[in-house]
């Protein structure tokens, strides 16, 4: 794959804005165990949750966890795959975590969050990297 004239300008940048990468167990009541950070504002998972929790029952503790992060009144902003069966990467395939609509919106709510708006976007084109129906876009805010 060749590389556009932009990219080593873009990584750059992103290795002068970067000042540090956390390790963060989302299995874990404090997430962050190796660092000490005030709450945040606003939190954004992108489709980690479905491809790190093997259960419902984990996921809904890695939400709980998460809202340690966050201050009162702090925004999540959630994105993942909704009826996801498993992803490839490379050679290997990994299964997801299964997830509709309302498990979905139940575990929010059940980790403390208001959800302000939700909306669902199904799969617009096929592709053998990801089984699932569609996109998930949820914005809450920690009660």
């Amino acid at each position: 794959m060749k590389l556009s004239s932009t990219e080593p300008i873009k990584e750059e940048k992103l290795r002068r804005t970067v000042k540090q990468v956390l390790e963060c167990d989302v299995t874990k009541f404090d997430p962050l165990t190796f660092a000490s950070l005030p709450p945040a504002d606003c939190l954004l998972m992108c489709y980690s949750l479905v491809a790190t929790c093997k259960d419902l029952s984990t996921y809904r503790a890695a939400l709980r966890n998460f809202s340690s992060l966050l201050k009162p009144g702090g925004h999540l902003l959630m994105v993942t795959t909704m009826k996801c069966s498993h992803f490839v990467v490379g050679q290997h395939k990994f299964p997801c975590l299964f997830l509709e609509k309302e498990v979905l919106e139940e575990a929010v709510k059940e980790a403390g969050y208001d959800i302000l708006q939700f909306e669902m976007s199904p799969t617009c084109h096929a592709n053998n990297l990801i089984e699932h129906e569609g996109i998930s876009y949820l914005l809450a805010a920690k009660g």
